[in-house]
């Protein structure tokens, strides 16, 4: 037992001094494309390639809020195509936190995940917009998981919500949606009816059941009407959005507006 430990303990630091390499290198890579000398493109993608990987490690060695962290910097970075001074800020946001998690050798407790969580910067409202509406004040402060298996829908979510100042974190699985409410607790979930295990629909309604989302808006993405059979008996705070065309924007429009 005792050499199992001494392995396992030595993974552990070799993950540790890893991912530290890693952090100084997307530092690096930060702070060339910033300052001009290096290439946006290539460097935006080794910056995704890096985040990535610390997100598949990170909760196998006792780290599961630096995967967390990685993830939501890989969303931020998704639809990034340059990396200007204000964004290079907001970049490093998210690699102190790692950096410091790390070399401390120990997840935080629960409720400081989520404050952690919540503070990392988002892409929905740039700092420097001006007439900011009081609804996108308020969005601000309010977080949305989206779970869909496919990037398509999930673009489409983000892109809505993120034009009305809310803050969004992605999920492609049932999995993984379960993991980022018991982290973050999110204010809203919207999730896709398909998805790849445990459909949306029976995902939605153990979320529905949780304490941790007891008061929160939750959404599903689906084709099927409410009278359909396998809606039946779907939690009544579950508002059905429809993925028919126009009506998804009608649909999402509405759910939208019982946030605000």
């Amino acid at each position: 037992m005792g050499n199992a430990d001494a392995v396992v303990a030595g993974l552990k630091q070799d993950f540790i001094e890893d991912t530290l390499e890693r952090i100084d290198r997307i530092e690096t890579t930060i702070d060339r494309v910033a300052g001009g000398m290096d290439e946006a493109e290539p460097g935006i993608a080794e910056l995704r390639r890096e985040a990535h990987t610390v997100k598949g490690l990170a909760g196998s060695f006792g780290f599961p809020l630096v995967g967390a962290i990685a993830h939501r910097l890989e969303d931020y970075i998704a639809d990034l195509s340059e990396i200007d001074d204000l964004e290079a800020a907001s970049l490093v946001d998210f690699t102190s936190w790692i950096r410091e998690i790390i070399e401390s050798g120990t997840n935080p407790q629960a409720e400081e995940e989520t404050r952690i969580l919540r503070s990392l910067p988002t892409r929905s409202v740039k700092a420097d917009e001006k007439n900011k509406t009081s609804d996108v004040a308020v969005a601000q402060n309010k977080e949305v998981l989206l779970v869909t298996a496919t990037a398509v829908q999930g673009h489409f979510l983000q892109r809505e919500l993120r034009e009305k100042g809310f803050r969004t974190i992605t999920a492609r699985s049932a999995v993984e949606a379960f993991e980022t409410v018991v982290q973050s607790r999110p204010d809203a979930v919207i999730t896709a009816a398909v998805l790849d295990g445990l459909s949306g629909i029976e995902l939605i309604r153990a979320l529905a059941a949780m304490k941790t989302l007891a008061d929160k808006k939750l959404g599903l993405l689906t084709s099927f009407d409410a009278s359909h059979p396998d809606l039946e008996g779907l939690p009544q705070n579950v508002a059905i959005i429809s993925n028919r065309g126009k009506q998804t924007a009608e649909h999402l429009a509405k759910f939208i507006e019982t946030m605000l």
